[in-house]
């Protein structure tokens, strides 16, 4: 007899480690981006058409327990007209929750103009969904992003 299979509903928990770099369009779901072929040292693919109210999700980031993560790296371009800027949010669990930190993007000199740029966060250990969320005053898109990772 044929028994029909329904996938799950929800895609199985990640397993990735917060201190490699993790593809930004390696998300499990998001709103408001676009993947393009990046020029960036690697090649590979990178968010675009990042603006205001956009975000990603990053399921099972695990920060492990030797001790907490403090630091938050982004590889970001930004080709977006003078004014234009915005920022690059980490939240755990929960889109709505309280960003455990941030950074500042503004233009870099070209859509394909990469920088790594580092942030503090609040110390994090264990195991959690990561969204990155991305707020401005502007309506424009305002950053691309690579990659991401985190540290000590």
């Amino acid at each position: 007899m044929y028994r029909r299979h329904t996938p799950p509903t929800t895609p199985p928990g990640g397993g990735r480690d917060a201190y490699a770099a993790i593809q930004a369009e390696s998300y499990d779901e998001q709103a408001g981006t676009a993947k393009e072929t990046t020029t960036d040292t690697g090649g590979g693919q990178d968010l675009t058409t990042i603006g205001n109210g956009d975000w990603a999700l990053y399921r099972g980031v695990d920060f492990g327990t030797a001790g907490p993560a403090t630091q938050f790296r982004g590889r970001v371009a930004g080709g977006a007209a003078g004014g234009v800027s915005g920022l690059v949010e980490v939240r755990l669990d929960s889109r709505t929750s309280a960003p455990v930190g941030s950074f500042a993007v503004a233009s870099t000199g070209g859509w394909q103009s990469w920088k790594t740029v580092p942030a503090n966060i609040t110390g994090v250990t264990g195991k959690h969904d990561v969204y990155l969320t991305f707020t401005s005053g502007q309506p424009a898109d305002y950053v691309n992003l690579n990659w991401f990772d985190f540290g000590h």
